[in-house]
């Protein structure tokens, strides 16, 4: 493995829900090791925020405020990328939500918030960077799915389709481009601690994993030599917490 594959710096990563959490983790993460990012969520706040951190790595942090599951505004943020970076070698695509409730009780109309925030700006954010990825020497698509992707639980119904239909969709893309050279990987976390799991109030929040625990997965995905590709990282606490 060479020294320029083991190496973040100079590359330019788009980073979805980058404002908090594992999201915020992982462009600190890619800051810290040169890269230059472009941080896309909702809330100004927490972006000016991750982006200050981000910067203080000396790197550019490119602020992008919009919603995921709008097509328009997803197609913007891309083409704000090329015309700040001039490239995008690696999507990060973090953005998620759930919903806790029963088959009984959810609202169809929340499932369907979830899906689109989970599954369908995921696919979205994913066509979208193929044509720039193209051009990348060592291009990359990292989706943060979650163990929920390989298994079910009760009272996450939209949560849990949408997190399968992440790691199918991955599966086929990976198919689809893996002789383009891009790497296409699913980490598949189990609990984290961020505001998502908020809901559980019956956990020891100590023992879930970190948000940078996340992170370095992405950064071992991202640094392994290219004539190799890390499909599906799946991480568990090492406690029942």
């Amino acid at each position: 493995m060479t020294e320029d594959e083991t190496s973040l710096a100079g590359r330019v990563a788009l980073v979805t829900g980058a404002g908090r959490g594992i999201g915020r983790a992982t462009a600190e993460m890619l800051a810290e090791e040169g890269c230059h990012v472009a941080l896309l969520a909702r809330s100004a706040e927490e972006l000016i925020e991750t982006a200050a951190a981000c910067e203080e790595f000396g790197v550019e942090a490119l602020v992008i405020v919009a919603d995921v599951t709008d097509p328009g505004e997803l197609t913007r943020a891309f083409e704000r990328v090329h015309e700040e970076f001039r490239r995008l070698d690696i999507l990060i695509a973090n953005a998620g939500m759930t919903d806790m409730a029963s088959a009984f009780a959810a609202d169809p109309e929340v499932w369907d918030q979830v899906v689109d925030v989970n599954l369908r700006s995921t696919m979205r954010a994913a066509r979208l960077s193929l044509p720039y990825l193209l051009n990348s020497s060592r291009p990359a698509i990292v989706f943060v799915a979650s163990t929920a992707s390989r298994v079910a639980f009760a009272e996450q119904a939209a949560y849990v389709a949408s997190k399968h239909g992440v790691l199918g969709f991955a599966g086929s893309l990976f198919a689809d481009v893996r002789e383009r050279g891009i790497k296409v990987c699913s980490v598949c976390p189990g609990l984290v601690e961020t505001q998502l799991t908020d809901v559980f109030d019956d956990v020891d929040r100590e023992k879930m994993l970190f948000p940078e625990d996340v992170a370095d997965a992405i950064k071992y995905v991202l640094m392994t030599p290219s004539h190799v590709c890390p499909t599906e990282i799946v991480l568990q606490p090492q406690f029942m917490p």
